[in-house]
């Protein structure tokens, strides 16, 4: 006679294949994620292409993300892990040119980021909101990071949101320009200067 799962059973079964056994984390979400973007851009992000990366079930992903638009604010909230380094070199900071030159790697690293990573940029902006510092992920601990240095260096928090913002805005207007490197860093260093005349004036 067969046997009869009851709902307690068959919800034990579905989770042995669920994203526990399959080792799914946020991170190895968001890492698969960037993989395909980077071979196919954002428009070529699907539940169905991230499964095929991770090698997983597709249902095995809804335990995570519901669905692609679930998939792409957690791709924008998490899509800087690779900048660790610069949240520490922040904490190091001790003078308005400490922040300068560590900001101004930074956006060479990021537009490098952004141009391996298609469509990413614009992604990133569409889900841009005033205190992108609040919330979770490493976004908003970098974004933290990049304006309380500032308000270490004495600069009021208003004003320190605002220069993180027209940087922000600048760097990713500049990647969707898509101009030449020697153009980029042109640009950049007349708005580091703006910037310092901003602060010190």
């Amino acid at each position: 006679m067969p046997v009869r799962r009851t709902p307690a059973q068959g919800a034990s079964a579905r989770d042995a294949s669920s994203h526990a056994s399959a080792g799914l984390t946020v991170a190895s979400i968001v890492d698969a994620a960037l993989a395909v973007i980077r071979a196919d851009g954002v428009a070529g992000l699907t539940m169905r292409s991230l499964a095929e990366r991770l090698a997983v079930r597709a249902p095995s992903l809804y335990h995570h993300v519901r669905n692609k638009d679930e998939l792409l604010e957690l791709v924008a909230r998490n899509a800087f892990d690779a900048f660790a380094a610069d949240r520490t070199a922040y904490a190091e900071v001790r003078t308005l040119d400490d922040w300068i030159a560590v900001t101004t790697t930074g956006s060479h690293r990021l537009r490098e980021f952004y141009a391996e990573h298609p469509g990413l940029a614009a992604l990133i902006q569409a889900k841009a909101t005033p205190y992108r510092d609040q919330g979770d992920g490493s976004r908003a601990a970098l974004v933290r990071a990049q304006i309380r240095a500032l308000v270490t260096l004495g600069v009021s928090e208003a004003v320190a949101r605002e220069t993180f913002e027209t940087i922000a805005y600048w760097t990713l207007a500049a990647v969707a320009a898509d101009g030449p490197d020697e153009l980029f860093g042109a640009g950049l260093d007349l708005l580091m200067l703006g910037v310092r005349s901003r602060l010190t004036g």
